[in-house]
């Protein structure tokens, strides 16, 4: 199954009402790929949980492992974010698609049962 990384947005409703947190209830049935508190968490979720996501903040974007971007929410919301939190989201929309990588277990979390660890080394090491 490919999965897609989701950005979420959360501030304050109105401009300068402050920054709100982007922690989501319940966040353990996705993982936090990466963080920019306060506001911006990226998650690891098929792209059928974007609208659920969408609702724990004003913006919610998806990029499928193809690089491809869709989005639920106020886009203009990204206006109101400071530079770093903008060049974090421009970066991360940029990053295009993902390379399919030969390694067995690459990008699998150590714990899911589907995950096959290398080889050993054939030196015993």
């Amino acid at each position: 199954m490919e999965t897609t990384e989701i950005l979420v947005v959360s501030i304050g409703s109105e401009p300068g009402e402050g920054e709100g947190t982007s922690e989501v209830e319940g966040e353990g049935r996705w993982p936090v790929v990466a963080r920019l508190a306060p506001s911006i968490t990226i998650y690891r979720a098929d792209a059928k949980h974007l609208p659920e996501l969408s609702t724990h903040g004003r913006l919610a974007i998806a990029r499928s492992p193809q690089g491809e971007i869709t989005s639920s929410g106020d886009y203009t919301l990204l206006r109101q974010l400071d530079a770093t939190a903008g060049l974090f989201v421009e970066a991360w929309k940029a990053a295009g698609p993902r390379k399919q990588s030969s390694r067995p277990g690459d990008g699998r979390n150590w714990g899911d049962p589907e995950f096959q660890p290398p080889d050993q080394n054939p030196n015993g090491v």
